[in-house]
């Protein structure tokens, strides 16, 4: 053996040693990253519609539908269940779970033109039970077709799928007289819808459960028309404000169809948000806020002002009726619901 000969086996073996310990380490990291991007693509579940399904959709939504689409929304009333201040060990140290003060909505002016009121519109849909409707959000997307609204819009929940006819009228008033003025950018059928997995997996499909409202947000993208987006026809779509302050002044937007209210209108209100949540739910703990809207202003945006500029912070996902007062709940948009944006 020549002299050196051992010290260069050793330092052979040792060599080895360190890079099969840094291709274990690289790969580790690697399967990491691949475990936890596909995580995250798993926690959305989402529906592509075929072009056949978009022209179908496209035709269905005559005017006789329209109207015979029934308002989308849930209420929990005391007893159904009550709401009630979680226990001491769930609350967040800065939560405030004062009730909000009622507040009566406000029917905006028509027509809904103006493009920071264009971007507003109603959503219809079919659900198994028959035709519905709720509101919904351009919001600012690379695609520049990107509705909002609630999931209970676009998923059954638990055992449930997607909807399906699922279309998007910016700007509607049911009061036009004319089709133009009616629906005066005409209607934009779903390309591919996404919910959280979160809702799908544990939302109730009898509505009889509401701990999955903390994750009762859902969007769509539509297909551009003529080499025009939907934010090229509407204006600009609002920019959604993620992992915002929850104690707030916001300005909910939505198309009420329940009584007193005909669907027809859109309608506002204006209130300072506090936390809500029921015991047991998941965390983040629900916005909560006073207005007087209900069914079909599902999925209707929440807005905060920031340097002069309107900002999506929420949906109007639940009303909760109290004696003597009536408010609503919507989602606080964290880092799982810019995930779901994100994913499309």
């Amino acid at each position: 053996m020549q002299p050196g000969t051992t010290h260069n086996k050793n330092l052979i073996v040792t060599v080895s040693v360190f890079a099969g310990v840094l291709v274990t380490l690289v790969g580790l990291v690697l399967s990491g990253t691949l475990a936890v991007e596909a995580g995250r693509t798993q926690a959305m579940n989402s529906r592509q519609y075929s072009d056949s399904d978009v022209e179908d959709t496209r035709g269905f939504w005559d005017q006789d539908r329209q109207d015979e689409a029934k308002p989308r929304g849930a209420e929990i009333t005391p007893g159904q269940p009550a709401p009630q201040l979680p226990d001491q060990d769930q609350q967040r140290p800065t939560a405030d779970y004062r009730q909000p003060p009622t507040i009566e909505a406000r029917r905006v002016s028509s027509p809904y033109t103006r493009p920071e009121v264009a971007i507003r519109g109603k959503i219809f849909f079919r659900m198994p039970e028959g035709v519905a409707e709720c509101s919904g959000t351009v919001v600012h997307h690379p695609s520049g077709n990107m509705v909002w609204t609630a999931a209970h819009c676009l998923h059954g929940g638990r055992n449930g799928d997607f909807y399906d006819r699922v279309t998007f009228v910016p700007g509607y008033n049911g009061a036009g007289r004319t089709l133009a003025e009616r629906e005066p950018y005409g209607r934009w059928p779903a390309r591919r819808t996404t919910v959280s997995n979160q809702w799908a997996q544990n939302a109730d499909p009898n509505g009889k459960d509401a701990s999955a409202s903390p994750y009762d947000y859902g969007a769509f993208v539509v297909d551009s028309r003529g080499g025009r987006t939907l934010e090229d026809a509407v204006g600009p779509g609002a920019d959604v404000y993620w992992n915002a302050p929850r104690h707030l002044r916001v300005q909910s937007f939505g198309y009420p169809g329940d009584t007193p209210y005909d669907g027809t209108a859109l309608y506002t209100c204006a209130s300072p948000t506090t936390d809500f949540r029921e015991d047991g739910w998941p965390q983040p703990d629900m916005l909560w806020m006073g207005c007087t809207m209900t069914g079909g202003s599902s999925g209707g945006g929440w807005f905060t002002e920031v340097d002069g500029q309107l900002r999506l912070v929420s949906n109007v996902s639940l009303g909760v009726t109290t004696p003597g007062s009536r408010t609503m709940t919507g989602p606080y948009l964290g880092d799982v619901a810019k995930d779901m944006y994100d994913s499309l």
